[in-house]
């Protein structure tokens, strides 16, 4: 069966990813980019990421909240591959990476980007922290998942309405960053502020 719908902190929340989807297809529709391997390996992961934002706002419009919740651990994952990819591989880890040989740990793929960045122990650690065990459980049917498919009386998703806003505020921030990185990495190198705009909006908490 499929979920309930959403309370209303999330209804909000949702209105407010479908309006950042919108956004950011606007912002980065006929952007072109270097056809190096790094960037296009990079950009790749990030089209990934930024898609599977878009497709948790329609799993949730309709309801599917269990499968919007599996698809937040592959969209950080693409985020983060994206990034590491374009910032810290090799040449020898991009050419074993486009033959299917790619074994590093997430948390490896983090820590490498951070430190790279000048971050260290930064938001995507402090992420990895909280979250991934939880997303690991609901993205391999784990007891996240299978715990909140019962409702008295009735076999059904049953998502308590925190929840589903705290992911689909995740799932606007990662699609967002990753957008950033998409119109960072563009041939165009227009000004960055509309997105610095955006972010600094989006930060800010839903109101009813």
């Amino acid at each position: 069966m499929i979920s309930v719908h959403s309370g209303p902190q999330a209804a909000r929340e949702h209105e407010r990813l479908v309006q950042l989807v919108k956004w950011i297809e606007d912002n980065t529709r006929g952007l072109a980019f270097p056809t190096d391997d790094r960037t296009l390996l990079a950009i790749g992961c990030l089209d990934v990421a930024v898609e599977h934002q878009a497709a948790i706002a329609l799993l949730t419009d309709a309801s599917l909240h269990g499968s919007a919740f599996a698809l937040l651990r592959s969209l950080a994952e693409a985020f983060v591959r994206g990034v590491w990819l374009h910032e810290c591989a090799t040449d020898k880890q991009l050419a074993e990476f486009k033959l299917g040989k790619f074994d590093k740990r997430f948390a490896d793929l983090i820590d490498e980007y951070e430190v790279k960045i000048g971050t260290p122990s930064g938001v995507m650690s402090q992420f990895k922290a909280t979250a991934w065990k939880a997303l690991n459980g609901f993205t391999h049917t784990g007891f996240h998942q299978v715990s909140r498919r019962h409702s008295p009386g009735r076999l059904e998703g049953n998502y308590p309405d925190k929840e589903i806003s705290d992911a689909l505020g995740v799932a606007g921030a990662l699609g967002l960053i990753a957008a950033g990185n998409l119109m960072a990495m563009s041939l165009q190198q227009g000004s960055m502020q509309p997105y610095y705009d955006k972010m600094q909006e989006y930060a800010q908490p839903s109101r009813a």
